[in-house]
């Protein structure tokens, strides 16, 4: 029998329940791997900054252009990093930092040409969902704010209704779109993992990782959304406590201009990113080896089905010319 809607949430809620136990039971460790491939990005996007007017405008380009080529391998690292971190804590292995950040160069080539590649679908599939799902609550809204602008003699029931039915709209749209966005997102951390834990070829890469996207593809949206919606959610209060909380006192004490002050504040969200990151890919971990082991299963048990089925006809053969 099908699970219905509330067991696949039970089941997507058990995962990342599961995973926020592991962050828990390792979180030192994921919070190092994190800061391995995060500090180097802001150290170099820090040195930029604080010597843009030295290099000038037309090397300041340059110099940009080149770290934003850099920044996909970078994040490739990060997230392989994580990723590799994930699969050891799975295993009940303890997280071996050099394993975890030792990603060969030709794996983080190959991850980034198919980053490449899913990122420019990725982005056609959620603008289309986007036109077709947040549209209509834009074209309610705009109709309900025109309402509310041509009756400016309405009573005050009538024009809070209105107003609230507008802020729904647009709350619903926004809402939306950070749910289409955050399933795109995900999806991609999880069609990355053959890349990153395996040692495929490019093709039985590519060949795993789309047959798991489409393998309980219901189930795997679910998991996508609802793991970046609890992550922002949780992820983005911390962030903002982190990073704004911990700089307060030196940005008082020193004001805005000090660059020590700034290096505080960027080293406090380098430290917020560092903390709201590993969730996300310990759950698109536990997914794919949950997805990658019930479709091995249910490989073998077709198989194990279509060899006994085989049998059968071989021995109905051979009863036939034998009766005859």
């Amino acid at each position: 029998m099908k699970p219905n809607i509330a067991g696949r949430l039970h089941a997507t809620l058990d995962l990342l329940d599961e995973g926020f136990a592991l962050y828990r039971r390792s979180f030192t460790s994921f919070v190092l791997v994190g800061l391995a491939w995060l500090t180097p990005i802001a150290i170099a996007t820090g040195l930029l900054i604080a010597n843009a007017e030295r290099l000038g405008p037309g090397w300041f380009i340059v110099i940009f252009l080149a770290g934003l080529i850099l920044m996909l391998p970078l994040l490739i690292y990060l997230i392989g990093g994580l990723s590799r971190a994930a699969n050891a804590a799975i295993e009940g292995r303890p997280i071996d930092l050099h394993e975890a950040l030792a990603l060969h160069p030709g794996v983080v080539a190959k991850a980034g040409c198919f980053t490449v590649t899913y990122g420019i679908l990725m982005q056609f599939v959620s603008s289309l969902l986007g036109i077709v799902c947040i549209c209509p609550l834009y074209v309610m809204g705009g109709i309900a704010s025109v309402a509310l602008v041509a009756a400016p003699d309405s009573s005050g029931v009538v024009q809070a209704v209105l107003l609230i039915v507008i802020g729904l709209l647009f709350t619903g749209m926004y809402l939306l779109g950070f749910i289409i966005g955050g399933i795109g997102y995900s999806s991609l951390l999880y069609a990355l993992q053959p890349w990153l834990i395996e040692r495929l070829r490019f093709g039985e890469a590519m060949e795993r990782s789309v047959d798991l996207i489409r393998f309980r593809l219901r189930r795997n949206l679910l998991a996508w959304g609802l793991s970046a919606l609890l992550v922002f959610a949780v992820g983005i209060p911390v962030s903002l406590a982190v990073g704004v909380l911990i700089p307060l006192p030196a940005l008082l004490l020193l004001g805005e201009e000090s660059l020590f002050a700034q290096g505080i504040a960027g080293t406090a969200w380098l430290l917020g990113l560092a903390l709201v990151l590993p969730p996300w890919l310990i759950s698109m971990t536990l997914l794919y080896r949950r997805n990658l082991a019930a479709r091995s299963g249910a490989d073998l048990a077709r198989r194990i089905e279509a060899w006994r089925e085989k049998q059968e006809l071989r021995a109905e053969s051979r009863e036939l010319r034998a009766d005859g």
